[in-house]
């Protein structure tokens, strides 16, 4: 029967096209940029890295240090100049670097969390930056140089740690994923932000991604299924639920076309679905780690991953979408 499962849909070997050390302790969070130049990744150690991963010869960029504190969330914005990164420690930091050049510079400090900051997100019109973690509770943040660093909204609602935050495509929705078993969608605005919805799972929540025309969230956590969630009726429902893994889902991805999602389990194990019929399409196959810090390219053609002592592993897992 396994054998028969393995020969339902191609697999297909990743290609290693970076291997880069530095980092001392274990891999604590990654992010691409959007335009797949750079590779940002946190440590154990206290460090923080930039990599360049978009030469023929992938190596540092440049080193970020804040004072011994863990950074285990990041996200590039949509145009590649910043980066935010959340603290470990207790201090509930959030940070936005400028990395437009090889040396990071400081923009902002963003405040008012507790606890660390497991998830950050960048909205798409480049204004705003969403945080959430251990605390349970949803800030949005304008990262203005120079500024107090005060939140604009904060949004609670959720009894466990937040682990994933996604902006819809219009910058005025977000979607929060927790280990509460749930997900909640939220609508921002100045005057007032509310929640939209909840949408209840069977076990924690890891991750979500909204669909590039927004009407559309896909969900991942640890029970193993990947949700496709119909956001267009007056209460969402599931459209689909997406069968395959064998162990928890870390990570998912819509690519920016929608017509393929992407999703990592621990193993690694990647796979990528076909979004009209919830089909596999491939599943592509990397060195097997300890750890569970993924990140993949906008256009789901690389992934990386991180190892107990600090290495950082890129590779191709598709060729060119059309």
């Amino acid at each position: 029967m396994d054998a028969q499962k393995k020969s339902a849909w191609p697999v297909n070997p990743g290609t290693l096209i970076a291997n880069m050390k530095g980092q001392t302790g274990r891999t604590t969070a990654l992010a691409f940029s959007p335009d797949r130049c750079m590779l940002a990744s946190g440590s154990q150690d206290g460090t923080g890295r930039i990599w360049d991963v978009g030469s023929r010869k992938p190596g540092e960029r440049g080193i970020l240090r804040k004072d011994g504190d863990n950074f285990i969330s990041f996200a590039f914005s949509p145009n590649n100049r910043q980066l935010v990164a959340g603290s470990g420690s207790l201090n509930g930091l959030v940070w936005v670097f400028d990395v437009s050049d090889k040396t990071p510079q400081d923009v902002a400090t963003l405040r008012g969390a507790k606890g660390a900051i497991t998830a950050v997100a960048f909205s798409p019109d480049n204004k705003t930056v969403a945080g959430g973690g251990e605390d349970q509770t949803l800030r949005i943040w304008e990262p203005i140089p120079g500024g107090t660093g005060t939140p604009r909204t904060m949004l609670k609602g959720h009894t466990g740690t937040i682990k994933s935050i996604a902006f819809a495509p219009n910058s005025t929705e977000v979607a929060t994923a927790s280990i509460d078993k749930t997900v909640k969608l939220w609508t921002l605005s100045r005057i007032r932000s509310t929640e939209k919805a909840t949408l209840p799972h069977e076990s924690e929540v890891f991750s979500v991604v909204y669909a590039p025309n927004g009407t559309m969230v896909a969900t991942g956590g640890m029970d193993k299924v990947v949700r496709i969630w119909d956001l267009t009726s007056i209460k969402p429902k599931v459209k689909m639920e997406l069968k395959g893994h064998t162990s928890a889902v870390r990570l998912v991805w819509i690519t920016p076309d929608g017509k393929t999602l992407v999703s990592v389990s621990d193993g690694p194990k990647i796979m990528n679905w076909d979004m009209a019929t919830g089909k596999v399409t491939g599943e592509w196959q990397v060195p097997q780690v300890a750890t569970s810090v993924f990140a993949t390219t906008v256009d789901g053609r690389y992934f990386a991953n991180g190892t107990n002592e600090g290495i950082v592993d890129a590779h191709r897992i598709a060729e060119k979408r059309t």
